[in-house]
Formats: C-alpha cells, structure tokens, sequence
C-alpha cells in the first residue's frame, strides 16, 4: 500500500512542471452590433453607431493578448411584412455580418451563423418597459399567440395580425415607431481566450529557440467610414398609406379608356376613385359612342391569409357612381346630357400576380337613375323624340381590374427582394 501511495505522488510530481509550462486561460466574451435601415441587408457603416462597431471588431480581433474561441453571428427583422421575406433578410443580415468579420479577421475565425428571424423577446422586454395602457394587452398576445393560428388545415389568424388589430392599430403604429427600428440588426459574439505566461524558466534551448524567432504580426483590415463624423438617427417609419393605381379592362375592351387610383388606411380599409371617358365619333354615319363619368368606392378588405399583403383577398363595399353618355347608332341615339347616378353594393377577390401587380374581380348591385333623351337622324339632323327617366335595380357594376401597386406589396425596399 505504501509503495502505491509513493507511486502516485512520483507520478503526480513528474506532470505538474508539463502542466504549469501550459497555457492557463481566461474566458471572456464580447457582444457587438450593426443596425440596418428599414428593409436593407447592406452594411451603412455610418448608422446608428455602426463605425464604432467596426472599431470594436477590429480591436478585438488585433488584440494579440487574446485567442479567439468562437463567432457567432445572428441577424433580425422588424415583424411588418411578409412573415417569410422578414426571415430571409434578417439571415441576409447575419450573412453580412458574417462576411464583415471573415475579412477582419483575415478568414482565421469560423463563423457561426445562428437561426434569424423576428426578435420577439426583444419586442416583449420592450414592452415590458412601455407605459402604455395596451402594453400588456400585446405580450399577452405575443407569449400566448402562435406565428400562426390553423384550424382544420387553414390559416385563420396570427400574431402578427392581432398585434395590428390591438387598439385599432394604433398599438402597432407606435411600435412600428418607437420598437420595430431597434429590431433591425444582426449580433456578434465572440469568445476568446487571454492568454497567461509561464511561470516556470525556459530551458536555454527553449530560450534560443524563443530568441531567434521573428514575431510575425497580422494586421486586419480596418473597417471605417468614409466620414469619421455619423449622426445616430432612428429610420422614420414607412408610409402609412399604400397606393395603387387600376384599370378595369372591361371598359378598356368596350372602348372606354379609364384609370383609378386606391389608398389603404389602417389595416383593411381603402378607398378609391375611378374614372372614365370616351369620345369616339364618325358624324358622317352618325355613329357616336361618348361617354366619361367617375366612381368613388370605400371597401372593407378581408385577407385570405394572415399577415397577408395589403389590397389583397376578399373585399366588400359602397360604391357611387355618376356619368352622362351620348350613344348613336345610325338612324337613332340615346343622350344623357344630365348626370345619371348610381349607388350600390360591392364584392370582389383581389389575385396577387407577384410584388407590383394584382388582378381585381369585382361585381356590384345597386340602383341607378337618370335622365335621357331619345332621339333619331332625319335628313341629316338630329331630331328630338322623347325624354325619359330611367330606374333601374340590378347590377350596376362589373370590374375585372389590373392593378398596380406603387412600391411593391412589402412595406419597403429590400435589397435582396423585400420585407420588414
């Protein structure tokens, strides 16, 4: 037994200079960020504090009293918009960060990219914070709400579309002020290493070895901007208001040039403004087809999916219409000179054809009223027949619109194709 003990300490004795010579190592970390605009996965080196970023990144890395252990980079979006698209640029987001500390870095770091998205924790400690009567109303709905809510196999609802409805948007605008530009970024954190020297002597071998070695230094790139001077701004929110511009191609193909324009407000209302005008004539025949008159429409929309783009899916409204008309067909005419009105009762289906473009299918009925003359063509003037009123229950209304939305679906610019 005492010969196992003198053994063991023999052996414990002979490792502890091996061990001592090792490099013992204290672990710290360090966390950066960049912030990007509205929609954007470029680099601004010049926002909200980037540059100093930058700076950060390469004293880290120059630091030679360090050994980097790990990088890992993750990016964020601000929830408006396409829920998908918002995923893709906040992992564009982290891809940019990745790129910017492989070129500090001189490629000696792996780069860990962790699973982006929209930082809802950061969102719910933001609001935690905010005085707001409805503040605890939204982390309710967003601890206790799935991204999406499906039943029977359909996307009925989601936390994107509650958080817009809380205190009929108003909730969601403040926050698309106040919270939704910090969520805007990509994270780094690196962990790294100090290194500590040895305590024990070096053998004069080790020594001469050390001596005759030439100190190689790698000297990262410096990322600065090109103006050492930057203004730390918050983005200013995107429109309130979508616009689109429409043409119903129903009266295009019954000769009837007319051009529309809608604007959204809150989250599923617009209102829109058409109007229309033809003035075709060959009075040697005594064929005339004129006719020019306008519409003004408000319309409830209902999204066929949650979170879905604007001025897309369902929708019901009241309609206005009013135009007066000249109609000759050879040997007899029809003349509205005085305005004719109408008014009704819509409901269509607004089909996505990508970003910038929709189709509108739309039918009203309604009643409509007027005024009109008849009248016939003898000896090549027009001779007064009869005046007429005209009422009328029915459809008055028949659209089949191409739709232009101006600015794309997504609420703004992406640089790799859309979202936040």
């Amino acid at each position: 037994m005492r010969a196992f003990v003198v053994c063991i300490i023999f052996c414990i004795s002979c490792c502890l200079p091996y061990a001592a010579r090792g490099e013992d190592a204290i672990v710290d970390s360090v966390s950066v960020r960049l912030s990007f605009l509205r929609g954007v996965s470029e680099l601004d080196s010049a926002l909200c504090g980037n540059n100093n970023t930058l700076r950060r990144l390469n004293d880290v890395f120059a630091d030679s009293a360090y050994v980097i252990n790990s990088v890992s980079v993750r990016g964020s979006a601000s929830p408006e918009g396409v829920f998908g698209e918002n995923n893709t640029l906040a992992s564009l987001r982290s891809a940019t960060l990745a790129q910017v500390v492989g070129d500090i870095s001189c490629g000696i770091a792996d780069v860990d990219t962790l699973r982006s998205g929209i930082d809802w924790d950061m969102l719910s400690g933001k609001l935690e914070s905010c005085q707001e009567k409805w503040a605890p109303k939204a982390i309710e709905i967003i601890d206790n709400t799935p991204i999406w809510v499906i039943r029977e196999n359909r996307v009925v609802d989601s936390r994107i579309r509650r958080l817009k409805r809380l205190e009929r948007g108003k909730a969601w605008e403040y926050m698309d002020t106040i919270f939704f530009p910090g969520m805007r970024y990509a994270d780094c954190c690196i962990t790294r290493s100090k290194k500590m020297q040895d305590q024990i002597p070096l053998s004069a071998a080790d020594a001469s070895v050390v001596e005759s070695e030439e100190p190689v230094e790698i000297t990262p790139p410096i990322y600065v901007a090109e103006s050492q001077d930057y203004t730390s701004v918050v983005p200013s929110p995107g429109p309130k208001v979508k616009f689109a511009v429409k043409s119903n191609l129903l009266y295009d193909a019954a000769l009837t040039p007319n051009l529309g324009i809608e604007a959204e407000f809150g989250d599923c209302w617009s209102v829109s403004a058409d109007w229309m005008c033809a003035w075709w004539g060959k009075r040697n025949v005594h064929r005339f087809w004129r006719v020019y008159g306008g519409e003004l429409e408000l319309r409830r929309w209902w999204h066929s999916q949650a979170g879905e783009m604007s001025l897309t899916g369902h929708h019901a409204g009241v309609y206005c219409q009013m135009l007066t008309y000249d109609l000759g067909f050879g040997s007899r005419g029809y003349q509205g000179d005085r305005w004719s009105h109408a008014v009704g009762l819509s409901y269509g289906y607004s089909l996505p054809l990508g970003r910038y473009f929709n189709i509108d299918f739309s039918i009203g009925i309604g009643c409509l009223w007027g005024e009109y003359k008849k009248y016939h063509i003898e000896d090549n003037c027009y001779v007064w027949r009869s005046t007429n009123n005209r009422r009328w229950f029915g459809p008055t209304k028949a659209e089949v619109s191409i739709v232009y939305v101006i600015g794309g679906k997504a609420d703004k610019k992406v640089t790799m194709f859309a979202s936040d």
